[in-house]
């Protein structure tokens, strides 16, 4: 079926069915239907209905059945299974995109193709929330969102995610800043550990060059501003004589790690979150600088 045969589509669910046609080299109204009620439905009532009755059926002819009957069975309620995954998520790009602008560059069908295999395989709420933003936003602007990031969604263990919104809740749009001298402290405080960092660097959303020294040079009657956790925080060097020095260390996102931020930022609350701005607050006073929070 020809694109344009299908009417009555708004921009952005035009070329949201555009871009994962082009994937999958064909496009069908059964499959692009987006009814979010019926993606439910099946979700949750028809998938666990015709998987029960699947397995009734192969139980009521055991003996008849031989392993390739039963391996064409098994291959059979995957398929199923990453349909439901892949629909469910087509559903929630729907809904992100609705009254939004997007690009007319098409998405890079090497970089659509990878989408499709991983979120046919996620099946978690959350994971299937975040790949529908990260297809939402690629349609939007094609290049926001890279192939690392698809990678890290497709093994982010549930544990693994919860650390990083820890991470997001204090963090600026570069990184965690350390506020004390130590690992220790700069972290433990606030509910996290230095092997939280670790674990949280292997698997790519922080750089592994452990933390860098981050200087700013803030001359007379200026200022600068840093977004932590979601709040601005306006710093303003008063002194009418000297130029002063900001510095601090610095916890860096990787690439795929500020793409996933920018996604999950809104998700990252934690009840650290404003003892670790107080005391930012402190640290740059003590630094003779002013802050003012907006």
């Amino acid at each position: 079926m020809d694109i344009k045969n299908i009417t009555g589509l708004e921009k952005p669910l035009e070329k949201l069915v555009e871009t994962i046609s082009s994937a999958v080299g064909v496009v069908g109204n059964h499959i692009f239907q987006f009814d979010a009620v019926k993606a439910k439905r099946i979700g949750k009532a028809e998938a666990s209905v015709e998987r029960d009755k699947i397995i009734e059926r192969a139980e009521g002819q055991k003996e008849a059945i031989t392993i390739l009957d039963r391996a064409g069975k098994r291959f059979a309620l995957e398929q199923y299974n990453k349909q439901i995954n892949l629909e469910n998520i087509l559903v929630k790009t729907k809904d992100d995109l609705n009254g939004k602008e997007v690009s007319k560059e098409p998405v890079e069908k090497d970089w659509t193709t990878r989408f499709i295999d991983i979120s046919q395989n996620i099946s978690r709420e959350e994971m299937q929330d975040i790949l529908a933003k990260i297809l939402s936003g690629e349609i939007q602007k094609p290049g926001s969102f890279s192939y690392q990031v698809l990678e890290i969604v497709k093994y982010l263990s549930q544990k693994d995610l919860q650390k990083f919104l820890k991470f997001l809740a204090i963090s600026t749009d570069i990184g965690v800043m350390k506020l004390q001298r130590s690992e220790k402290d700069s972290l433990e405080k606030y509910g996290l550990t230095f092997n939280d960092y670790l674990d949280l660097s292997s698997v790519g959303l922080f750089n592994q060059s452990s933390t860098i020294s981050y200087n700013i040079q803030l001359p007379t009657r200026t200022s600068f501003h840093l977004n932590i956790g979601g709040d601005w925080f306006w710093i303003f060097n008063q002194d009418a004589k000297k130029t002063k020095k900001f510095n601090f260390g610095l916890y860096v996102f990787s690439r795929a790690g500020k793409e996933l931020r920018a996604l999950t930022l809104n998700s990252s609350t934690d009840k650290t979150v404003s003892e670790y701005k107080k005391n930012f607050i402190e640290l740059a006073k003590k630094k003779g600088f002013e802050v003012v929070r907006r």
